[in-house]
């Protein structure tokens, strides 16, 4: 083949994979080993990982590294683990590494650059165009390698999403799976209400309810037609959050003050935490809020 013709296809390929090839696809599009090491010279290929090339520009791309990560690891690779889960939108932070499960055994790990997990049972598909597990396994691996905290957070991200699917999610768990009695726990404790938070600190008090074991409220219904944050029917009780940049006019301070005087007329007791109490005081909140329920529940309220 000539090299004009295998320049061709091979950049057809990189196309496909955001500018980056492996070794053995240049062999695949028939480059001879004078093409590549000429190419190499010239600056249209750049090697950035061991027998993994940018092809025609080396600009910072994450799309482009995930694609270098799974080209290293070989055929059947796929994005795993919590990058699998940033990758989904399903965690906020990427790990420092990126991950990678390989069937292949002999795939060692770049310090720094890439974790290398050796598995043969796990399927991919193209998420975003980058070959990735399916997702129960990719949240059965976030849950071996992850906090309580982390995994809980994603799966209350799958239910805000309606991709909460319990069924596949147990399938995925099992005796011996590293991460099951994980994701089991987090999949017990997810709180269907997390979905009706119209806010960070709307989410926050519900993580908060959870943690400090206190009855989940109601979120973001109406009472005597005003919308309230947080609602406990039984203690009629109604728990207002305010972020830093929301109710401090005039106008909606008078507002606030309306709606509150509606819901005491109609017995309930009004209460207002902002962003700094939720943020920096949560011990005083929690402190604050048990009293404000025990006191509704108590035989002479």
């Amino acid at each position: 083949m000539s090299t004009h013709r295998a320049r061709e296809r091979i950049a057809r390929v990189a196309s496909r994979q955001h500018g980056r090839v492996s070794f053995a696809q240049l062999r695949w599009v028939e480059a001879s080993s004078a093409d590549s090491q000429r190419w190499l010279s010239q600056g249209y290929l750049a090697r950035v990982l061991p027998k993994v090339y940018a092809v025609g520009h080396t600009a910072p791309d994450r799309y482009a590294d995930l694609w270098a990560a799974v080209l290293y690891a070989g055929p059947e690779a796929a994005i795993s683990h919590a990058t699998a889960a940033h990758l989904r939108g399903l965690i906020d932070f990427a790990p420092t590494s990126i991950e990678v499960s390989t069937p292949r055994e002999k795939v060692r790990s770049l310090p720094g650059k890439i974790h290398v997990y050796a598995r043969r049972d796990r399927e991919r598909e193209k998420f975003d165009g980058v070959p990735t597990t399916l997702l129960p396994y990719a949240m059965l691996d976030l849950a071996a390698t992850s906090t309580d905290k982390v995994v809980s957070r994603a799966v209350r991200q799958l239910d805000r999403r309606g991709e909460l699917n319990l069924k596949a999610l147990d399938a995925a768990c099992g005796r011996g799976r590293r991460g099951s009695k994980r994701l089991r726990k987090a999949l017990q404790v997810a709180r269907p209400a997390i979905s009706y938070t119209n806010s960070e600190l709307e989410q926050l008090l519900l993580e908060l309810s959870q943690e400090w074991k206190i009855p989940e409220p109601r979120c973001n219904v109406y009472i005597a037609s005003v919308p309230v944050d947080a609602y406990w029917p039984a203690h009629k009780l109604v728990v207002e959050v305010d972020g830093a940049d929301d109710h401090t006019s005039v106008a909606q301070m008078r507002h606030d003050r309306a709606n509150e005087l509606t819901l005491r007329a109609h017995g309930l007791t009004v209460i207002r935490y902002d962003w700094l109490l939720l943020k920096a005081r949560a011990k005083a909140v929690h402190d604050d809020l048990l009293t404000q329920l025990r006191r509704a529940a108590s035989p002479a309220s």
